[in-house]
């Protein structure tokens, strides 16, 4: 299994704190983590996560909500106090309901995943938010600011969405225009494709995952492979069953990956985390043109 997503970078150098009080678990997701060839440390509960972060300084904190004493939401509030986790996202795994995931906002988390999620899933949502504290490391400084992506701000996003289902592109395209981007809708993959020859590209492309529509997986690894594209995040659409089979079995260009009834909560996050890749990766481009 891999993720065409790199844009250069090694994630060798990044460091992922594990957090749940089970030890299997601890063991089955480190085993995960590792593959991204990261350093992993864990932590058996929160009162230790929180302990170890002046030390450990990690990169990406993985922590399971529901453990003794301390729990994740908890630890999460705990762990945005601190000086070393400015700028470091915390990703909450549980296998409560809705519930939980609003809870997880509101403690300070950048993710929620619901437990247990499927290797390119996994994989997928750590390695962005590992570029993304990558980039922001190497900027420094020259970052751009988070506010460049707020309402307010004069710089309007552009997303690309492509779906055979009407319903679909019309939901998710009003969706991001409350949010205040500029969303585009294609009836399918190959207006798309056409699309991506022009000139004028989107900040984020949307994929629906639909075989009866074509291969949204040759798709995404074309935008991927393109010179013109290839910095282009990608978020697909997918049903579960295929995301947990057969996105499996082969590379997948997209950056992102979301269920086919995506709420309000899950698009925002999900798409503002891929516009700040996005916007990161363009200013790493500029700044190496200077050079």
């Amino acid at each position: 299994m891999g993720i065409i997503l790199g844009f250069g970078h090694d994630l060798a150098s990044s460091k992922v704190l594990l957090v749940d009080d089970d030890s299997f678990m601890r063991r089955f997701f480190e085993a995960k983590v590792r593959t991204l060839g990261c350093d992993v440390v864990t932590a058996k509960n929160g009162e230790e996560a929180v302990k170890m972060i002046p030390e450990q300084k990690p990169d990406l904190v993985l922590m399971d909500v529901v453990m003794p004493g301390m729990d994740g939401f908890e630890s999460c509030t705990w762990m945005n106090r601190l000086p070393e986790m400015k700028g470091v996202p915390v990703v909450l795994l549980t296998a409560l309901g809705r519930n939980a995931k609003e809870r997880s906002f509101a403690a300070g988390a950048t993710g929620f995943m619901q437990k247990p999620p499927s290797d390119i899933e996994l994989q997928a949502r750590l390695s962005t938010l590992l570029l993304i504290r990558s980039l922001e490391q190497e900027l420094g400084d020259e970052a751009p600011a988070d506010e460049l992506l707020s309402k307010d701000s004069s710089f309007k996003p552009v997303v690309w969405m492509a779906s055979g289902i009407q319903s679909l592109r019309l939901r998710i395209t009003a969706q991001l225009e409350r949010e205040g981007f500029m969303a585009k809708a294609f009836e399918g993959l190959a207006s798309l494709s056409e699309a991506l020859e022009s000139d004028l590209l989107p900040d984020v492309i949307i994929l629906d995952h639909d075989p009866k529509e074509g291969d949204a997986v040759e798709v995404s690894r074309r935008i991927r492979s393109a010179e013109a594209t290839a910095h282009v995040p990608i978020l697909m659409l997918v049903l579960d069953a295929d995301l947990k089979a057969e996105l499996n079995e082969a590379p997948c260009g997209a950056s992102e990956f979301l269920g086919k009834n995506p709420d309000a909560a899950d698009i925002r996050q999900r798409v503002k985390t891929l516009l700040r890749l996005s916007v990161l990766e363009s200013a790493r481009r500029v700044k190496r043109l200077q050079v």
